[in-house]
């Protein structure tokens, strides 16, 4: 009994007990692009839609082959017509034949060139949108991964300055008990500390949504606490604009364009050759009886077939009318494309520029910053400045703090339109 007792209660103790799980190893940024490459679901459709695409490209040149057919029927008739007469009347003719049938075209009004044309404009558009996907699915994972390494620091910041205001609190609530400051300063550092806590647990919960966005990038069903390290580095931009046309003919954007309207172009030679003649050759050798195993006549054949069609009720000629008009928009389309593709770039150029340039603007405001609150501090404690200039200078480095922090994922983002863009990106 005793022991039974003993048991119980080292059980209740286990129970107790906090149970902890497996860190959750921090990814680094390669980690991201390694397994997002693996399992991002946009990226496993783009590629399922090149497989598509390049066997149809397969398929499309089978029709220059000749087309071979091994045929076989048994069958019987008879004179009386009635059902029971069908199944039950001893007096029938059986029949049974084998065939080998063999058909090639000779000539298709260039229908077969142009369906040929048409599976690789397809395969083109395939392969134009799979390099899209995978620009997307960088640009999105670039900004999911420093949006949670952001929250990461951010928390880190809030927390600090939090501690910051508390221990201003401290020094105004000394200085009111010591007659040195008022009632009204006093509530104003309880409020910043109290705002400043608030921010904290406002930064948790934007951790979560942060992690989730990333998770779905990845590919990862089960939702996760995940945890990412590194720091905001980016490369510096070039001293001078690029030359934005050659990278217009190189963006996904443009390969997108050309492929549907090389598309567009095979589709109207294709309604082109309905008003051309076909020519095809075939041949056969069969053998005929009343049994399959008794094939006792033997026969060949072999001929031409020529086919011109004279009349189709206009549906052929209104087909081309459209497939014409289909030409003529994909050309507009294109040169379209390629002049909004050209704005972008300038403009997404423009925008990573100000941003990298900006944190080297932030930086240098928060070193101004902090000197000036260290210097503030003191004068404070010394009597030489009142609360409210005081205060100015705190919330000053504060706001600064978080500013920089935000003009860090700001390069970040800018980088990563910047590269979707011009359809590049860490994606193989």
């Amino acid at each position: 009994m005793k022991t039974n007792n003993l048991f119980i209660l080292f059980s209740l103790m286990a129970w107790a007990l906090p149970h902890f799980s497996p860190a959750q190893t921090a990814l680094t940024w390669e980690a991201c692009v390694k397994e997002a490459s693996a399992h991002n679901l946009d990226l496993l459709s783009a590629e399922q839609s090149l497989k598509a695409s390049e066997n149809s490209k397969l398929a499309s040149l089978g029709q220059f082959l000749p087309q071979i057919n091994l045929n076989g029927s048994v069958s019987r008739s008879g004179n009386d017509p009635s059902l029971d007469g069908a199944l039950n009347d001893p007096f029938y003719s059986p029949k049974a034949s084998l065939s080998l049938n063999a058909q090639e075209n000779i000539f298709s009004g260039l229908k077969d060139i142009a369906s040929v044309d048409s599976a690789n404009a397809s395969l083109d558009l395939a392969k134009a949108q799979l390099t899209q996907a995978k620009a997307q699915v960088s640009r999105d994972l670039k900004i999911a991964f420093y949006s949670l390494l952001y929250s990461q620091k951010q928390i880190e910041l809030l927390q600090t300055i939090a501690d910051r205001n508390k221990a201003n609190q401290d020094l105004v609530e000394m200085n009111f008990k010591g007659g040195t400051d008022n009632m009204g300063s006093l509530l104003q550092a309880q409020a910043g500390y109290k705002e400043s806590v608030f921010e904290v647990d406002q930064a948790k919960r934007a951790l979560g949504v942060a992690q989730r966005q990333l998770s779905q990038l990845l590919g990862r069903g089960r939702q996760e606490k995940l945890e990412v390290t590194g720091g905001f580095e980016f490369p510096e931009p070039p001293t001078s604009s690029p030359d934005f046309k050659p990278l217009v003919l190189n963006t996904p954007a443009h390969r997108i364009s050309l492929a549907q309207l090389h598309l567009f172009e095979s589709q109207y030679v294709f309604s082109r050759g309905n008003f051309f003649p076909t020519l095809s050759a075939n041949a056969s050798m069969f053998r005929n009886g009343d049994s399959l195993d008794n094939l006792n006549t033997p026969g060949w054949s072999a001929g031409l077939s020529l086919n011109f069609p004279l009349f189709t009720g206009g549906r052929d000629f209104f087909n081309l009318r459209s497939a014409e008009e289909s030409k003529y928009g994909a050309e507009d389309n294109l040169r379209n494309t390629d002049l909004k593709t050209a704005a972008s770039l300038e403009s997404a150029f423009a925008s990573y520029e100000n941003a990298v340039e900006n944190t080297k603007v932030q930086e240098a405001f928060l070193k101004a910053a902090q000197t000036r609150e260290e210097i503030g501090k003191a004068e404070y404690l010394n009597g030489l400045l009142n609360f409210q200039n005081w205060d100015q200078l705190e919330t000053n480095l504060t706001s600064q703090q978080k500013t920089e922090l935000s003009s860090f994922l700001g390069a970040k983002t800018a980088e990563a339109n910047w590269e979707l863009t011009q359809g590049k990106g860490e994606i193989p």
